[in-house]
């Protein structure tokens, strides 16, 4: 088993429009979706613990348990906006189903970050450019399982869902920041 996610992670970076329906389509554990959100959670929030500096966050933001819950209701709050936006753009993607794509993205993407942690304490420039070349085939990437998860005939349609869930989520964060009362930092 192990080596056909090695072998999905490879053709969902060098392929993800022939990665995505797979995914899409694999059967999983009910119970396999939540424990994957747990632990992409609390990885990331080791991760930017380790890797980001001690006065960045201001506050309670600063433990790595709050990072966790905040990185888990992020990935789960993102999946929920592409199922409801993509649901209006004519999709058929659930919840769970985009959850799946998106929890898959960020086993992705956090294996990406460490990769590049590492080659930027070694090559800081080259892991700037990486890094940017990466963001980019992350943002195609994302089109492709979105289009894929939602039965989309064109990615046209996904990058308009993508787009409206940026928006999206950029307001919401918004206002739940703001009642919240986290104000920018002044510098």
């Amino acid at each position: 088993m192990t080596s056909s996610w090695l072998d999905l992670a490879r053709q969902s970076i060098l392929n993800p429009m022939a990665a995505a329906p797979l995914l899409v389509s694999t059967p999983l554990n009910p119970a396999v979706v939540p424990l994957t959100l747990a632990l992409v959670a609390v990885l990331n929030g080791l991760l930017y613990g380790i890797l980001l500096p001690v006065d960045f966050f201001s506050g309670g933001f600063a433990s790595p348990i709050v990072l966790a819950a905040l990185v888990g209701g992020v990935v789960w709050g993102s999946a929920a906006i592409l199922a409801a936006v993509g649901r209006m753009f004519g999709g058929h993607g659930t919840t769970t189903t985009l959850l799946r794509v998106t929890l898959w993205l960020q086993i992705l993407r956090l294996t990406a970050q460490v990769v590049l942690s590492v080659v930027g304490m070694i090559v800081p420039g080259l892991a700037w450019m990486v890094g940017m070349a990466a963001g980019i085939w992350g943002i195609y990437m994302m089109i492709c399982f979105v289009a894929a998860a939602h039965g989309f005939d064109t990615r046209l349609k996904a990058v308009g869902v993508v787009g409206v869930t940026f928006v999206s989520a950029v307001l919401l964060l918004s206002v739940l920041l703001s009642a919240m009362g986290v104000a920018p930092v002044e510098v």
